[in-house]
């Protein structure tokens, strides 16, 4: 017990003395010291003050900095090299806000990135009804009977061929504007984004397909209005013919020249409909044994293009009705293999009802399919560089270089500023001491005179 209070008391001594030796060694810290070594108490106390402000600011300086760089968040900028397409998708997703890649080709083409733009056609235009099958049929006729220019005998090889070239002309339409489509120029100058390039590509096609209905109704309007205004028509007693590598309009046999006119007869057959002031259309018919069927969805005006455009299809999609057609083809001319429309394969907004002429307006087109690839926009703008940027919060290398250099900075103005400082504080003090101690001589050689 006794040599454990001894032990004690030795390391309490040698802790007194540490802490005396600590204590004399601040104390007598210069840092500021000259060479040589002054032995002017006076200066030496002066750069022991600096010494000791120093540390103090130092210390300060370093507890204040090192708070404020570590709350304090910092922007780092990173470059990539020939990002590739999966390094730039993972960019994306991380850094959406600040990645920015150049393109290194700027101008590309359409058909570059967007593939298989193709559209989905109403069955009517790849049908067997618009082919030379059907519109060359060899229909029987009777000898000893006259023939109506409404009667399907008469107007069905006119009406599917007019049928057939209008789906020709909207194939060619859409061919014609999908090779100059494909050419047309796409400029960026930074990689798109693939929510925005796909937001762009869904824009371009879209308008697309708004333009082009809209250059075919022209050229139906041009024809229509070609027909009435020269006067290019089949007129209601005449028919075209081929020969000789030549059209020529020849006068039909035993047909009558039917004027159409609402009420005359009841096997007129005839239907007014609201085309223009006192302007009426025949329903198509089939005539057999003088007892009239009426074909439903087909008319005939007085030209032939504006029958087709303000017919129906509704016949070709109705098993009875089409064969009521197929029964007057000679079997030993013409095949009768012919099948109905498929009510199937109508779109949504789409019905059997709807006009020729509001297919038409819209080319026969049902849908539309396209594939468009990001990945080959992005191989083909090729950036050579990616530069995205992200905020980072105390980074102990940050910190301590930051810190270093900032304290680097410090440690030479102080060293500057403090020893000017400490000498202005001690000719102060000085004065100061001087002046007391002048006051108080003048207050004591006043005090003897007086006693």
């Amino acid at each position: 017990m006794f040599t454990m209070i001894i032990l004690a008391s030795s390391i309490c001594m040698k802790m007194k003395g540490l802490f005396q030796l600590i204590k004399k060694t601040l104390i007598n810290l210069n840092l500021f010291g000259s060479v040589p070594p002054s032995q002017d108490e006076t200066i030496l106390r002066q750069q022991r003050y600096q010494t000791r402000l120093y540390v103090i600011i130092s210390l300060a300086s370093l507890i204040i900095l090192t708070f404020s760089i570590s709350m304090n968040s910092y922007q780092i900028n990173v470059t990539i090299q020939n990002p590739s397409f999966t390094t730039f998708i993972e960019l994306d997703n991380q850094y959406p806000l600040t990645l920015n890649c150049p393109c290194n080709q700027t101008i590309s083409e359409y058909h570059q990135f967007i593939f298989h733009l193709k559209p989905q056609y109403n069955e009517i235009c790849s049908s067997d009804f618009i082919s030379p099958r059907w519109i060359d049929v060899q229909l029987i006729k009777s000898p000893d009977r006259p023939s109506y220019t409404n009667d399907i005998q008469y107007q069905s090889p006119i009406h599917f061929q007019i049928l057939s070239t209008l789906c020709h002309v909207a194939h060619q339409t859409v061919d014609d504007h999908l090779q100059s489509f494909y050419q047309t120029k796409f400029i960026t100058s930074q990689v798109l984004k693939p929510s925005s390039f796909q937001t762009r590509i869904d824009s371009i096609i879209d308008q697309f397909k708004k333009t082009l209905p809209e250059s075919y109704r022209r050229t139906i309007q041009v024809m229509t209005a070609n027909s009435e205004i020269n006067q290019f028509i089949v007129p209601l007693n005449s028919m075209f013919k081929y020969s000789h590598s030549n059209y020529h309009l020849t006068p039909v046999l035993h047909v009558y020249d039917y004027q159409v006119q609402c009420g005359s007869s009841p096997r007129d057959a005839c239907k007014c409909i609201p085309l223009s002031s006192n302007e009426c259309v025949l329903q198509t018919i089939i005539l057999d044994r003088n007892r009239i069927e009426i074909i439903p969805g087909m008319i005939q005006t007085v030209f032939p293009l504006r029958s087709v455009l303000l017919s129906t299809l509704e016949c070709l999609y109705n098993e009875t009705c089409l064969s009521k057609i197929t029964n007057l083809i000679d079997l030993t001319v013409s095949s009768t293999n012919f099948s109905t429309l498929r009510l199937s394969l109508l779109s949504g907004n789409e019905t059997q009802y709807d006009r020729i002429e509001m297919l038409a307006n819209q080319l026969f087109i049902q849908s539309w399919t396209n594939q468009s690839s990001y990945e080959s926009y992005f191989n083909h703008c090729r950036p050579l560089t990616c530069q995205y940027s992200y905020e980072s919060r105390f980074s102990p290398i940050y910190v301590i270089m930051t810190i270093a250099g900032l304290s680097a900075g410090l440690n030479i103005l102080l060293r500057l500023l403090l020893p000017l400082f400490i000498k202005l504080l001690f000719k102060i003090w000085y004065k100061v001491m001087d002046r007391q101690r002048n006051n108080n001589a003048q207050t004591t050689s006043i005090s003897q005179s007086k006693a």
